[in-house]
């Protein structure tokens, strides 16, 4: 009987996912096992496509091509330098260009950080709104009226209930401001409450459903190996 490539994979991905549904039964040897194989071929993975798609890539191939610009090898060393400061302030405590570097890198994420909550949820949460009472002026319906009702009044209670633990750091001087808002961000959390529920209801169904998909395709593929066995 000839043993091949197919049978293998097929083989080994069955012992792994079974070795990892074994932590079900508690912390075994066979879990540790299964995870230790499954980190190493996916940190593994992860190098060769980083020296595949970004070293040779980004780095080595603009070298050798005469033909690209000094600017864009002038931002490759400049990146290379970076790396190898952060590494020798990280792994040998050498401080020379590595806070700077990480000063920088810092000042990059956070802008972009602000930006994206910006551009992606602040300007796109008020555009939304808009956009419903401008689409409001052709629906006379009170439903649509009710419905973009409660998505302002969940808007406005959630942002007050952030603030709510602003106003909690203030002297006791604000207890007026601080019981007024009360209310609103009592209403608030119930929002978020919703919110986050109908997330993890979300992820919990979506993950069930893979859940599902591989354990049928576990039940396949050892059928098909009893198949092929006999």
């Amino acid at each position: 009987m000839i043993v091949s490539n197919e049978f293998l994979i097929l083989l080994a991905g069955l012992l792994l996912s079974l070795f990892t549904f074994s932590l079900i039964l508690g912390d075994n040897w066979l879990f540790r096992f299964g995870a230790s194989v499954l980190s190493g071929l996916l940190s593994g993975y992860v190098c060769i496509l980083l020296i595949d798609k970004i070293f040779i890539t980004k780095m080595i191939e603009p070298f050798t091509d005469f033909s690209s610009n000094w600017t864009e090898k002038i931002v490759i060393i400049l990146v290379i330098l970076s790396g190898v400061f952060l590494f020798l302030k990280f792994y040998f405590r050498k401080n020379t260009g590595g806070n700077l570097i990480l000063a920088i890198l810092l000042c990059i994420a956070t802008a972009l950080t602000i930006s994206g909550i910006a551009s992606g949820t602040i300007f796109g949460l008020f555009q939304g709104i808009i956009s419903r009472f401008q689409l409001a002026e052709n629906h006379t319906g009170v439903r649509y009226w009710v419905e973009t009702g409660i998505i302002l009044i969940g808007t406005i209670t959630s942002l007050l209930y952030t603030q709510h633990y602003w106003f909690d750091r203030k002297d006791q001087t604000m207890t007026d401001q601080k019981t007024s808002l009360h209310v609103f961000s009592s209403i608030g959390e119930i929002f978020i409450g919703i919110a986050l529920g109908s997330i993890f209801a979300g992820c919990f169904v979506a993950s069930a459903m893979i859940l599902v998909q591989y354990l049928s395709r576990m039940i396949s593929t050892s059928q098909f190996l009893l198949q092929w066995i006999k």
